[in-house]
Parts: C-alpha cells; sequence; structure tokens
C-alpha cells in the first residue's frame, strides 16, 4: 500500500492569531483550532509526483473521549493529518453525516468527497490504509485484531473498580482483565497478534494506560504483569511516545477518569493546557474554479 505524506498548505487561508485565554476546559471560548503533524521524512513533492494523497483532516472535540483512538491510529502510522479541536463551538453540525463526531476528510476520502463519521469505522478505515487490521494473517487474523479491538473498548466501561473495593463490577473486570492477558501470551512478541501490532493492539493500550494513568499501578497491584509491560512497551514506540509528549495530547478531563458520576461541568482539565499550540483558527479549505472541469460535467 501506498506511504501517505501531507500536503503542502501555503495555499490554504490561514486566520491571524489572536492573543490566548487560558484554556480550563471545553466549555472554555475559543475556536476552532487546528493542529497540524507531519512525520520527519515529510515532502511536499511527493504529492505532487502521486505517491500520496493530501493529509486527513480529523475532527473532534477538545479532549481525548472518542477522538483518541483516531488520533493514536494516525501517529502510530505516522499518517500526516491535520487536527481540528473543537471547544464551545458548533460548526462541525454542518459538515457531520449524523450531527456528530469524530470525523475524518481529506486523504484518500477525498477522491470520494466523503465525510466519515463513527470512531470505530474510523479506526478501522485506518487500521485497512495502513495494513494493521490483521488482515495479513487471513480472516482468523483479522477477526482476532477485532476482537482485542471490541475488549479494549468493553474494558473502558467497567473501570469503576479502579476506585472502588467491592465494586458491583469487581468480578466482571477481574475476569475480562485475566482473559485479555491469556489472549497476550498464546503468541510470543510485543503485541496482542505476537509480532505485529494491529487496531487491536492501540485499543488495549487506550484503555490499560488510562487505568495506569487515573490508578497509577493498578495492573501490577493486582497481579496483571503481562498488561502491565505491554503498557510500557507500547507506550515506549517512538511515533506513540512522541505524541503523548506533546502539546497537542489533550488531558484527561474529570468525566473521563471514572470515579464520579458524569457531569456537565466536568469536562475541565485536570493539567494545565498551553493555548499556544491551539493558536491557528481552522479555516474550511477553499478549492480554485477549474473551468474545464465544468465543462467536462457539462458533456
Amino acid at each position: 500500500r501506498r506511504r501517505p505524506y501531507p500536503v503542502d498548505t501555503a495555499h490554504l487561508a490561514v486566520m491571524p492569531a489572536k492573543k490566548q485565554k487560558g484554556l480550563e476546559g471545553l466549555m472554555a471560548e475559543h475556536h476552532r483550532a487546528v493542529v497540524r503533524f507531519r512525520p520527519a521524512d515529510w515532502s511536499p513533492s511527493l504529492i505532487a509526483s502521486g505517491l500520496s494523497a493530501e493529509p486527513y483532516v480529523l475532527h473532534y472535540f477538545a479532549i481525548r473521549g472518542l477522538g483518541e483512538l483516531p488520533r493514536l491510529m494516525l501517529e502510530l502510522c505516522q499518517i500526516p493529518y491535520d487536527s481540528v479541536y473543537y471547544w464551545s463551538t458548533k460548526e462541525y453540525k454542518d459538515i457531520a453525516p449524523f450531527g456528530q463526531m469524530p470525523l475524518l476528510t481529506g486523504g484518500d476520502l477525498e477522491d470520494e468527497d466523503l465525510v466519515l463519521s463513527q470512531s470505530n469505522a474510523i479506526v478501522r478505515y485506518l487500521a485497512k490504509e495502513a495494513s494493521l487490521d490483521g488482515s495479513e494473517d487471513g480472516p482468523v487474523g483479522e477477526a482476532r485484531a477485532d476482537m482485542v479491538y471490541e475488549c479494549g473498548k468493553d474494558l473502558l466501561g467497567v473501570r469503576g473498580p479502579l476506585f472502588e473495593d467491592g465494586h458491583k463490577d469487581a468480578e466482571k473486570l477481574k475476569g475480562m482483565l485475566e482473559k485479555a492477558e491469556e489472549l497476550f501470551n498464546e503468541f510470543e512478541g510485543p503485541f496482542f497478534s505476537g509480532m505485529s501490532v494491529t487496531h487491536g493492539d492501540v485499543s488495549m493500550f487506550h484503555t490499560l494506560s488510562t487505568f495506569e494513568e487515573v490508578k497509577p499501578g493498578w495492573l501490577k497491584e493486582h497481579h496483571f504483569d503481562d498488561l502491565a509491560e505491554f503498557v510500557t512497551e507500547f507506550a515506549n514506540l517512538p511515533p506513540i511516545a512522541a505524541y503523548l509528549a506533546s502539546e497537542r495530547r489533550m488531558p484527561i478531563t474529570a468525566n473521563e477518569v471514572g470515579d464520579k458520576a458524569w457531569a456537565p461541568d466536568g469536562y475541565k482539565y485536570l493539567k494545565p493546557v498551553n493555548p499556544e499550540p491551539f493558536s491557528e483558527e481552522y479555516v474550511e479549505p477553499t478549492y480554485p474554479f477549474d473551468e474545464e472541469d465544468e465543462d467536462e460535467d457539462e458533456d
């Protein structure tokens, strides 16, 4: 498959930076901002040569939420993309097929004029684009990767026992983690499919690293040493390590920790956010009018 590279964005309209106020949480009054990721070996000339497509554009709220798995996939695969963050603005309603985010545009989707919605659909699309869907091991390998992916998502929904002894979901969480660790140990290698990373690993890392972030040492304390090692090894992959250390990764919010009931004001950041990386206001790109294309349409 092709290796994607980003496009030269010099022709795009860019609004002048505004003086930034502090960003305390999702309800901050702030324009939608774009932060551009380009891998180190990027060259705009590869776009014109036909070796790659336009960079992708990922639209999501300025929290981790349902946008974090697509972000992790893009970062892991070193796929150039523009991450558009929304605070209190609602411009996404104009392009969202179902009125929701995340949304993925650009890249190969540009040729089909497709706005891809739904977090899971975006992750699976990116996994296929990057050949990280387990399909190199046939239908069984693909199903295994998807099974691990779904397990990671389900685990995130039963994290209550991290904060409460005797929680009603304690046995459920323990059983799921035991089965996940058994699955991990079926193959030799640092990933759930052995030596090959898949989107299942990304999902499992997202969940287990969240466990460790909100309750450091919990996995080892409860004797899930192999899963704890998986988290450490995955976090040390160079693309992931770079993303986790970057300012484009949003800090966790109170609602995402899981120790309290959801609250309308619960999307306040638990760590300070530097507003400078989010100073560039995102403007929908415009394309030059092509009379030749119009003539072809009329024919």
